[in-house]
C-alpha cells in the first residue's frame, strides 16, 4: 500500500499543473523576455510582438521549465537576428532549450550566419527526450507515449534544426546548430531527468557562449601550464577528437604530464592595442610543442590572443619550427573560452577571473551553494506532516498542486539516510532511502530514491523524484 502512495507521488511530481501561456514582453533596445510554460499560441504572440517592434537585432531572455515542442520550434521562425540568452540564476529546460539553441544572427559583408546564444555560468540549461501527455499533445512532460508519436516529435525537432543548420551552413558555418553529440544525449536522457550544460568542453563543443562578469579592462595572463592546456585542448579536439559519451575522454591525459612534457618553449609578450587607448598593450602567449602525440607527431607553435573585457581568446596554430611572425598565416584559428585552459569536464562555475596587475589571472575557485540534502530531508518531513520549516519554494511552482494531492495519502515519512549531493552546475542529485507510511497502515516501508533538484533565483527546487531500485 505505501508503494502505491509513493509511486503516485513520484509520478505526480513529474506532472505540470494546467499550463498558462508564457509571459512574453518587450523591454528596451529590443530585449524580449519569455518566461513560464510554453503553450499553444505562444509562437503567434511572440511573432506579433516581434512584428510590431520591427527590430533589426534582438535579444531573447529565456526562463522556462519547457512546454509544447511544436510551439518551441515555431518561435524561432520569428527571430530577427536574435541572440538567445539565459541570465544569471535563470533556468531553461526541456522545450525551452530548443528555443535557446536556435539563436542565430545573419549579417555583415560578406554576408554570414552564426549561432548567437549564451548563458551565465550560474544559469541552468537542461535537455531530455520528448514525450506526450494524454491530454496535452506534443509536450515535453514525462509520461509514457506510443513509439510512433515519439518518432514524430523526434522528426519535427531534427527537421527544424536541419533546415536552420542548412541556412547557417550556406554562409560558411561548419557545424550543425545542434551538435550530433548533444542530439544523442538529448534523445537518450529519460524524460524525468535532464542532461545539463555545465562543463567547459560542453560549452566549447556545442558552441554555447558564456556570459561572464568580467571588467572591460580585464585580460587573461596565463602561466605556462594554463597556456599549454588551452592549446592542447584545441589540438586534441581537432586532431583526435572527443565525444560526450560515457567514455568519450578515456584517452585524454587529465594528469597533464604527457602533453606538458612536449612543451619545448613558452614565450609571453605584450602587444600594443591602440584601439583600447594610448600606450595600452595586451598579453600574448606562445607555446611551442615538439612531437606531441596526437595519433601523429605534431610540432609547431600555438598563439593565444585575448580580447579585453571578454572571456574569449583567439587561439591560432602554426605547424612550423620558427616562432610565428606577424606576417605568418595560421593553419587553424579557434575562439575559446578561458575555461578551456583547464582539462575537459571542468565545471565552469569552478573557474573565475581575479584581477591582477591591471589584467586578470585565471584562478580555480570553489563555489559555495545551498544544501540540497537538507531540502530533501525537509521535503519528507513535510510529507510526514512535520513541516520542519520547509519553505514553500521547495517545489517547482507548476508541480506543487499535484504533489500535495499525492501527499494526502501519506501520514508519515522521513529520510533514513541520504548521500552527499552530486552538484553539477545548476542541478543536484541526492541519493536517499526514505521510510513512507500510508494513512491507515500499521508500518512503513523503506524505498531507495533519487531526488533531482534544479537551481533558480530563489535557490534549489525539486524537479523529479524517482525510484533508485
Amino acid at each position: 500500500m505505501p508503494f502505491r502512495f509513493l509511486a503516485s507521488l513520484a509520478c505526480l511530481l513529474l506532472l505540470s499543473a494546467p499550463a498558462q501561456a508564457a509571459d512574453i514582453t518587450m523591454g528596451d533596445d529590443c530585449d524580449v523576455y519569455l518566461s513560464g510554460q510554453i503553450v499553444k499560441g505562444d509562437a503567434d504572440r511572440f511573432g506579433a510582438l516581434m512584428d510590431s517592434a520591427a527590430c533589426t537585432y534582438s535579444t531573447l531572455h529565456l526562463s522556462s521549465p519547457g512546454g509544447s515542442v511544436t510551439e518551441a520550434l515555431a518561435i524561432p521562425q520569428h527571430f530577427s537576428r536574435t541572440t538567445t540568452v539565459i541570465d544569471a540564476g535563470e533556468t531553461c529546460l526541456s522545450a525551452c532549450s530548443l528555443i535557446f539553441m536556435a539563436g542565430h544572427t545573419c549579417a555583415g559583408a560578406p554576408y554570414s550566419c552564426q549561432p548567437t546564444r549564451g548563458m551565465h555560468p550560474t544559469a541552468t540549461l537542461g535537455f531530455h527526450a520528448p514525450f506526450l501527455q494524454p491530454d496535452q499533445k506534443q509536450q515535453l512532460v514525462p509520461l509514457d507515449l506510443s513509439f510512433s508519436a515519439a518518432l514524430d516529435i523526434f522528426a519535427q525537432i531534427q527537421s527544424a534544426f536541419s533546415k536552420l543548420s542548412s541556412v547557417v551552413a550556406s554562409t560558411g558555418y561548419k557545424q550543425s546548430m545542434i551538435h550530433p553529440d548533444l542530439f544523442a544525449q538529448m534523445f537518450s536522457t529519460p524524460p524525468e531527468e535532464f542532461y545539463t550544460i555545465t562543463t567547459n568542453d560542453q560549452f566549447y563543443s556545442f558552441d554555447i557562449g558564456l556570459m561572464d562578469d568580467i571588467p572591460n579592462t580585464a585580460t587573461p595572463a596565463f602561466d605556462r601550464q594554463r597556456a599549454a592546456t588551452l592549446c592542447y585542448n584545441l589540438l586534441y579536439s581537432t586532431y583526435r577528437g572527443w565525444n560526450h559519451s560515457e567514455f568519450g575522454f578515456a584517452d585524454y591525459d587529465t594528469g597533464g604530464q604527457d602533453y606538458f612534457d612536449s612543451v619545448a618553449n613558452h614565450v609571453q609578450r605584450r602587444d600594443p592595442a591602440p584601439w583600447l587607448g594610448d600606450n595600452v598593450s595586451i598579453p600574448v602567449n606562445f607555446v611551442q610543442f615538439r612531437n606531441i602525440n596526437l595519433g601523429m607527431g605534431w610540432t609547431g607553435w600555438c598563439e593565444i590572443k585575448p580580447s579585453p573585457g571578454s572571456g574569449t581568446v583567439s587561439v591560432n596554430l602554426y605547424p612550423q619550427e620558427d616562432m610565428p611572425a606577424d606576417s605568418d598565416r595560421a593553419d587553424l584559428r579557434a575562439y575559446m573560452h578561458y575555461s578551456m585552459a583547464w582539462p575537459p569536464r571542468t565545471p565552469v562555475t569552478s573557474v573565475s577571473w581575479k584581477a591582477s596587475g591591471g589584467g586578470a589571472a585565471a584562478a580555480q575557485t570553489s563555489v559555495p551553494g545551498p544544501d540540497p540534502v537538507a531540502l530533501a530531508r525537509a521535503y519528507f518531513d513535510r510529507l510526514g506532516k512535520r513541516d520542519g520549516g520547509a519553505p514553500a519554494a521547495l517545489w517547482i511552482p507548476e508541480k506543487r498542486e499535484a504533489i500535495e494531492r499525492a501527499a494526502a495519502g501519506i501520514c508519515d515519512a522521513s529520510v533514513v539516510e541520504a548521500s552527499d549531493a552530486g552538484v553539477s552546475g545548476g542541478s543536484a542529485l541526492v541519493q536517499l532511502r526514505a521510510r513512507v507510511t500510508g494513512c491507515g497502515a500499521s508500518s512503513g516501508e523503506v524505498y531507495a530514491l533519487r531526488m533531482t533538484l534544479v537551481s533558480g533565483p530563489d535557490g534549489w527546487r525539486i524537479s523529479a523524484l524517482n525510484s533508485a531500485d
